[in-house]
């Protein structure tokens, strides 16, 4: 997706500030600030960034996929704190299926403090994390999604979530309408978590507040099919149009 490391530092830097000026990240890249507006402009060009005032942010693009490297570092005080209330649904001897959202690898983080859990993901991300530990962890297998390259997709990864059940499933998208869809921009991650869901007894959406009121261009479901909706703010009127499902929301 980048053309230089350069561009790759400018996408970091933007996820921590929001926005930044050309000067602030000439300054800080050590680079001159004609650099800077060229990679601005390929950025830009692309759908990543908008500019701005002599500067730029992120853009709020809900077709575009970002690296995961990026989304891990968005929100983060926001996805640890959903992660702990997801971990308060685990229990002992669970077997969990996780996403290949970076909501779903906060929660594997929280899972690792939880003895006798098997956790099966296509997300390659929280398959290194849990190398670390003597968990059983099962990989779905399949091949590398070519725009989320954490991501294993495809029949032969949909394949394992048909074979087991799982006590509990927790999955992000990218958006979430206020009249309670739930959509995502890649249809192979759309197709895989569907095998997820039939073999789950328990579905759990973990929603960044950043997320809602939004869609994006393919369906996963609706907020009625979930059990839970987790969310990292307290502030229940942000979801005031899904005043029917509220008694869902974590």
């Amino acid at each position: 997706m980048y053309q230089n490391e350069r561009e790759q530092e400018i996408v970091k830097i933007l996820t921590g500030e929001n926005y930044a000026t050309v000067k602030q990240l000439s300054e800080w890249l050590y680079t001159s600030e004609s650099s800077v507006r060229r990679d601005l402009a390929a950025l830009e060009k692309r759908g990543i960034v908008k500019r701005s005032y002599g500067g730029a942010e992120l853009t709020k693009n809900t077709s575009l996929i970002l690296p995961f490297s990026t989304r891990a570092h968005r929100n983060v005080s926001g996805k640890k704190i959903m992660a702990r209330k997801a971990a308060s649904l685990i229990h002992k001897g669970d077997l969990v299926f996780l996403d290949q959202s970076s909501s779903s690898y906060y929660v594997a983080a929280e899972i690792l403090k939880i003895p006798n859990v098997t956790v099966v993901t296509n997300n390659i991300e929280i398959l290194t994390l849990l190398s670390q530990s003597e968990m059983q962890v099962i990989s779905s297998g399949g091949h590398l999604s070519k725009s989320n390259r954490n991501c294993l997709i495809g029949t032969d990864a949909q394949a394992i979530f048909h074979t087991l059940r799982a006590n509990i499933m927790f999955f992000s998208a990218k958006t979430l309408s206020r009249e309670g869809i739930i959509y995502d921009c890649d249809r192979e991650e759309i197709c895989l978590r569907n095998a997820m869901f039939t073999n789950a007894e328990k579905k759990v959406f973990l929603c960044g507040s950043e997320k809602y009121d939004q869609v994006s261009n393919y369906k996963q479901c609706s907020v009625k099919e979930l059990d839970h909706l987790i969310t990292e703010t307290a502030d229940r009127e942000l979801f005031r149009d899904l005043e029917n499902y509220r008694k869902l929301i974590l």
